[in-house]
């Protein structure tokens, strides 16, 4: 977002809205029209992420098909809003590398993504245990 674009809703807290347990509902790679090309895991995958008080995050996602398991664990740091950097400590390979996600919450669901909305993404839809 650029510094003259106005976000459409309101700013969340959030370091306070995202601690928590999350499940993940759905990850799937869309194009820049918001079209679903795939799904790499499957419909509805199992998945647990966790934020804790101090800035702290776990994922775990099973691997599916030729989709690799997800599993690390470290700190985040919020960029700015809705970007957020997952700062890897230990990870499952490929997932060694810090993470940058751009963060959408809407109440009890989360939308993490690997990219802008516009452009070809995976998303990854959380729903708040």
């Amino acid at each position: 977002m650029s510094s003259r674009e106005k976000p459409s809703t309101p700013r969340p807290d959030w370091a306070a809205a995202l601690v928590g347990t999350w499940s993940l509902g759905s990850v799937r790679e869309v194009d820049a029209n918001d079209t679903v090309l795939r799904e790499p895991y499957g419909h509805r995958p199992p998945g647990r992420l966790h934020y804790g008080p101090a800035r702290q995050v776990a994922v775990v996602i099973p691997g599916h098909a030729d989709a690799p398991a997800v599993a690390y664990l470290g700190d985040y740091e919020i960029d700015r809003d809705g970007v957020l950097r997952h700062i890897v400590r230990v990870g499952l390979p490929p997932f060694t590398e810090d993470q940058v996600r751009w963060a959408q919450l809407d109440g009890d669901r989360l939308t993490l993504s690997t990219d802008i909305k516009g452009r070809r993404r995976t998303e990854l839809r959380w729903t708040r245990d």
